[in-house]
C-alpha cells in the first residue's frame, strides 16, 4: 500500500512523468542495486545484527574489480564478488569469536574500506574498457534480480541458513539450545551480504563507467532504509520476510526518483532519507517495551 501511494503522489506531482517509458528504466538502474543489497542485508538483520560496512564493500569491490576489467569482464565480476565475501566473513569471524558488536565492527571496516578506496583509486578515478560499457543493459539488470531474488527467498524461507538467522533473531540463547551452530550461521549470513555487496560493486563500477572515492557512498544507509520501509524489524526475528528488501527497494527508488523530478537537491534528498528512516524506525518500534517490534 505505501508503494502504491508513493507511486500515485509522485505521478501527480511529475506530472505524469514518474511512469513515463524513459523513467521506468532509471528506476530500475536505481532500485537495482539496491535491491540486490537489502537481500544480502536481510540475513544478516534477521539475526538481529547490523552491517554498516556495505558502501565500503561496494566502493573497494568496484576499485578492484575495475583493475580486473582490462584483462577480462568475467575475471572482473569474479574479483568483485570474491572480494566482497572475503570482507564479509572477515566481518563475521570478528564478531562472531570476539564478541564485538557487529555495528561497532563493521562501522571500523567501512571507514577501514573508504580509506583503501582512496588508495586504489588513487583519489581519483579507475576507467573500464568501453567494450564492457555493453553489460549496463536492462534485460540483464532485469534477470539477475529476477535470479537473486528467487534464490534469496528459496534460502531465506526454506533452508536452514534462513531458518537459523530468524532463529538467532528471536533469541540467540534458544536457538543455541537447539543446536544453531550461532558462529557459523553469523559468518555465513555476512559472507552472503558481502557476496552481494560486491555483485553491487560490480554493476555500479558498470553504471558509472569508473570507479571512484565516490562509488558506495550512502549504500548502507540507503539499504537499511529500504528493508525498514519494506517492514523488515531490525531486531530481526521469525517476522522478517525477504520481500520486504524488494519492496522496500522500490519504494526508496520511486522516492529519490520522484524527489528528482520534483527538483530536490541531493543534499535536501539525504535530509529527507534520514528523517522518513528515523520515522520508520520509530512505527516499528514496541513504545511500551522500548524494543523493536519482533
Amino acid at each position: 500500500l505505501g508503494l502504491i501511494l508513493v507511486v500515485i503522489l509522485f505521478e501527480i506531482l511529475s506530472d505524469g512523468k514518474l511512469l513515463s517509458s524513459r523513467n521506468m528504466t532509471l528506476l530500475l538502474n536505481q532500485a537495482f542495486t539496491l535491491s540486490l543489497g537489502a537481500i544480502g542485508c536481510a540475513f544478516v538483520i534477521a539475526q538481529g545484527n547490523l552491517d554498516f560496512s556495505l558502501g565500503g564493500i561496494v566502493g573497494i569491490s568496484a576499485a578492484l574489480a575495475a583493475g580486473a576489467a582490462g584483462m577480462s569482464p568475467v575475471l572482473s565480476v569474479i574479483v568483485a564478488v570474491a572480494v566482497g565475501i572475503l570482507i564479509g566473513i572477515f566481518n563475521g569471524s570478528i564478531h562472531a569469536f570476539f564478541g564485538i558488536p557487529a555495528f561497532v565492527v563493521t562501522l571500523a571496516v567501512q571507514f577501514i574500506l573508504r580509506g583503501l578506496v582512496v588508495v586504489a583509486t588513487k583519489a581519483g578515478t579507475l576507467p573500464i574498457p568501453f567494450s564492457m560499457y555493453s553489460i549496463d543493459n536492462t534485460g540483464l539488470k532485469l534477470s539477475v534480480l529476477i535470479i537473486m531474488f528467487v534464490a534469496g527467498y528459496i534460502v531465506f524461507e526454506y533452508t536452514k541458513v534462513g531458518k537459523q538467522s530468524k532463529a538467532l533473531g528471536s533469541g540467540i540463547a534458544a536457538a543455541a539450545q537447539s543446536g544453531v551452530n550461532v558462529r557459523k550461521m553469523k559468518i555465513v549470513s555476512f559472507a552472503i551480504v558481502g557476496a552481494l555487496s560486491g555483485l553491487c560493486g560490480f554493476f555500479s563500477l558498470i553504471r558509472a563507467g569508473a570507479a571512484s572515492t565516490a562509488t558506495g557512498q550512502f549504500f548502507e544507509t540507503d539499504v537499511m532504509t529500504a528493508l525498514v520501509l519494506g517492514g523488515m524489524p531490525l531486531s530481526g526475528g521469525s517476522s522478517c520476510r525477504i520481500k520486504s528488501a524488494i519492496i522496500g527497494s522500490l519504494i526508496l527508488a520511486v522516492l529519490t526518483n520522484g524527489m528528482v523530478l520534483w527538483g530536490i537537491n541531493e543534499h535536501m534528498q539525504q535530509l529527507i532519507k534520514g528523517c522518513i528512516f528515523i520515522l520508520a524506525v520509530w512505527i516499528s518500534l514496541d513504545k511500551q517495551a522500548k524494543e523493536f517490534v519482533k
